[in-house]
This record gives C-alpha cells, structure tokens and sequence, in this order.
C-alpha cells in the first residue's frame, strides 16, 4: 500500500480521500488502490477497515465528506508522525499559536456548532486525557489519550468548531512535555478521588471475603443436614381438610431418636404424602430436633437458609457501589466547576 495514502493535505483530506467528495467518488478511488469498501454501509457514515479510519458524510441528498478520523499510527504531515506524538511536539511543529486554537470534550463526536451550546468546564489533565484540541484554521483536530495523540480528524476549516473549552495554555504545554505524562495522567487528579477509589476496591475485597465465608458456611450447613437424623412421622392432619383433594398444609407427628415427642407442620413442597395416616421422613439436626424439615426440602436446605444472605450481600454491594461512584463524579464536578485558575482551564 502506497506511503501516499498516508499523508495529510490539511483542508483537503488524507491519500486518495478527499473532504467535499461523493461516497460514489471516495469508493472509486479507494478501489482503484485494492481497498475494499463496505458501500453498505450507513448513509452518513462509512468505515475503511484498512485505514482504520471513519468517514462522515454530510445528512444532505448529496452525500458529501465532511469529516475522516484516522487512527492508524501509518498517518503522516509530511514526514512527521501523528499518532502517539505529545501535543506540544505538534503545535510547534505547525507553528499554531494558542490562540488558534480550541480545547473540545472527549464525548463531543459531532463537534457542531450550536447557539447556546455550553460544556463543563475540564481540568488540564482531563483534556491531555481525553480532549480534541482543534486548529480551526488547518481544519486539523487531534484527540488525546494518556497525554499522547490517539486519533486525527481532518474537516475543511469551515466545517470547525471556534468555540469550545477555551484555548491551548502554556501550563498545558508544560504538562505535555512531562516525561512521566502518561503514568502522571492516570492516578486519581481530584481530590476525594483516591479514598473513593480505595472504599470501592474495600468493597470488592469484602464482598469477596464475605461470600466465600457464606459458602463454605453454607456447605458445612448442607452436610450436616445431609448426615442428620431421619425418624419417620405421620400425616395427623390436613389443611384444608377432607374432601379437598389437594390439601396445603400437614401436621406432622414424630419423635425424635431420644424419644421426645414433637409435632411440626410442613407445607406441600415440603413432602411426598397426601392424606392423614400416611407416613413420612422426618430430618431434624441434633441440636434443633422441634425444627425438622421434610426430603424434599433436605437437599435444599444450603441454599434456603443462605441464598437470601448471599442475595443481600450482592445487593448492598452494588448500592454502595453506586453510591460512592455518585459521590466521585460530585467531587469531580465541584472540582471542575472551580474558578479556571484553580481548574487549570483556560476559557480563552
């Protein structure tokens, strides 16, 4: 594959893909270089696998190019490489002063200009991490990822956005040139954000050691039921009584092996029996012999006992869990909507 498919044309497009074409124009062309083309895709979007690039078409009856973002690390300006180069390397490289250029959100995928249009304001760290820095005049935007340029989106300089999260500052130029940038931009940048991370990762350590106790609780519960006595009892009576065929409920006679008399009732899933004299297994645990429970129930009896512990714990879990992730993203909205001085923000 030619190296000239790789080269930006700020304003124009990159290789053989060219801003303002047709879909019809762009497929030609790229299969004239052997790169398949999936034409069926979406109207106002395309995607050349080859190129790991995204095409955005305009929402017109003329499907013209409005926008390319290229990820691929082959793209070239000139004889410079983009992708995974630190920003500041890249400003001077285009000789951009600051004021040309425009801080954009991570999430801001149409980067459209609308009146009245507002974002939240962003730490210095969140945009080296995240950010699209546009240079209007070159119709030129790159987004970053961990301090590093991660993917270049090319518009005809009309098509930009002008305004945004304020503009490139020397303290942002500072921090790209950290040579620690990529580790700095991954620890927690606000406050109460490492206590939270620490709760939660608490959380999940507990949680764990929690349900491996009520595991191990509830098959020491299970065999000892499992191994527990069985003395036969008799069906004394029957709710409702006869002639309802299916009767609900048993009263159950029986004694246990010291030969202490007990009487206990057992519900319809509890047992096998239907009418009063019939005969029974009857388990009960040594040390509760007036709480038995019927075979049907027996093989149960783990899951019985600790399922809703196990249900609840799993439940507190993911409440306290969103609970803390709610108080996070306060904390990082309070510390975001700090004066831009303290933020690190220049609204430009």
């Amino acid at each position: 594959m030619s190296d000239e498919l790789w080269s930006i044309e700020l304003g124009k497009g990159v290789g053989v893909i060219e801003l303002g074409a047709t879909r019809d124009e762009i497929a030609r062309r790229l299969a004239e270089q052997k790169i398949e083309l999936d034409v069926e895709d979406e109207d106002d979007w395309l995607w050349v696998e080859e190129m790991n690039a995204e095409l955005h078409f305009r929402s017109t009856e003329l499907k013209l190019l409005r926008e390319i973002v290229v990820e691929d690390d082959r793209v070239r300006l000139g004889p410079k490489e983009v992708i995974g180069k630190r920003l500041h390397e890249m400003v001077e490289f285009l000789q951009v002063a600051d004021a040309e250029t425009v801080w954009r959100p991570w999430d801001d995928e149409e980067a459209d200009e609308k009146p009245g249009k507002t974002f939240d304001p962003q730490t210095d760290e969140e945009l080296l991490d995240g950010g699209t820095l546009w240079i209007p005049a070159l119709g030129l935007g790159v987004q970053m990822l961990r301090g590093g340029i991660d993917t270049v989106r090319l518009r005809k300089p009309e098509d930009t956005p002008r305004e945004g999260l304020g503009t490139l500052t020397p303290a942002q130029r500072e921090m790209s040139a950290r040579p620690d940038l990529s580790k700095y931009l991954v620890r927690p940048q606000h406050a109460g954000a490492r206590p939270i991370g620490w709760l939660q990762s608490l959380l999940g350590v507990g949680l764990a050691v929690a349900l491996v106790l009520l595991f191990w609780r509830a098959i020491d519960y299970q065999r000892q039921w499992n191994d527990a006595p069985v003395v036969e009892g008799e069906v004394i009576a029957v709710d409702p009584p006869p002639p309802e065929p299916f009767p609900m409920k048993f009263t159950i006679v029986y004694r246990d092996q010291a030969g202490g008399k007990h009487t206990t009732v057992f519900e319809r899933a509890d047992i096998y029996v239907n009418s009063v004299g019939d005969k029974v297994d009857v388990r009960y645990l040594p040390a509760a012999p007036d709480q038995p429970m019927g075979p049907a129930r027996v093989r149960d009896a783990a899951f019985i006992k600790y399922g809703p512990w196990g249900f609840g714990l799993l439940g507190a879990y993911f409440v306290l869990q969103v609970v803390l992730s709610v108080a996070g993203w306060t904390l990082k909205g309070l510390k975001a909507k700090a004066p831009p001085a303290a933020a690190g923000v220049s609204e430009g």
